[in-house]
Formats: C-alpha cells, structure tokens, sequence
C-alpha cells in the first residue's frame, strides 16, 4: 500500500540513532517545523471517487486545499475559533517556514539551532463543559 503526501519524521531525518538529549533535540525541532508547514501551508488533493476500469483505477481528486481549510468548509471549527485559525494561519509566512526547515535539514544533528520552532496552532479554550468534575 502506497502512501504519498505523507511526512513521516524518519522519512526526513533519516533513520540514525539519536541517544543522547541533544541528539534527541534536532529531530523534535524538525518536526516541529514540518508540522506547522504540512499542516497550515502545504495544500492537498483528497480523492473524491475511485472507479474501477479493467485493471486500473481512475480516480478524481476534489481542490486542493490545506487542512485548516477543508476544518473550515467542513464546518467542525466554531466562528470564534476559526477566526482565530484564520488569524494564526495568516501570520505564518510559508517561504520562511520551508527554508527554516530546509536550513535545520542541512545543518543536521550538528547544526546550531537559533530559530525557534512556530506555535503549533491556537490551543483550544476549555469550557466548564469540557472539564471532567473532581480534577482540576
């Protein structure tokens, strides 16, 4: 079973062993990197029917579209949320997102770190709905 459009960390930096805390720490940044750029800025086709002719499969894909999109147009993110996706996606320059990522490739487990990783999105706001009764 092929998977494409699928990032897998070991698929980006390697399949090294990475023992000690600072080794440790360059492949957390990574994917640090790539989970906000896949995530927020790489748009993707999904396939919206597969038909069967002979012995190959002709597939239709819908637009291409990032995944906060698609959680938009779906309709599973509330207005208040998704006005603050809407801002957070906004304020990510996709360029600088590829080449930071690019650059922390290249340096490896040696390189100097400087840039810190982007927010991963807007953490959601817990309701009392949402809080179980006797934690805290």
């Amino acid at each position: 079973m092929e998977q494409k459009n699928r990032f897998l960390v070991r698929d980006i930096v390697g399949y090294g062993r990475y023992d000690t805390q600072e080794q440790v720490a360059w492949p957390n940044t990574v994917y640090a990197w790539l989970d906000v750029y896949a995530n927020a800025c790489l748009p993707l086709r999904k396939v919206v029917s597969k038909k069967r002719e002979a012995a190959k499969y002709i597939k239709r894909y819908d637009v291409a579209r990032t995944p906060p999109q698609r959680a938009f147009d779906a309709g599973v993110v509330c207005a208040d949320e998704q006005e603050r996706w809407e801002r957070w996606a906004e304020s990510l320059n996709p360029l600088q997102l590829h080449r930071q990522l690019t650059t922390q490739l290249a340096q490896g487990p040696e390189g100097v770190n400087l840039a810190t990783p982007p927010t991963p999105g807007p953490m959601p706001v817990l309701t009392d709905a949402l809080v179980t009764p006797g934690l805290p």
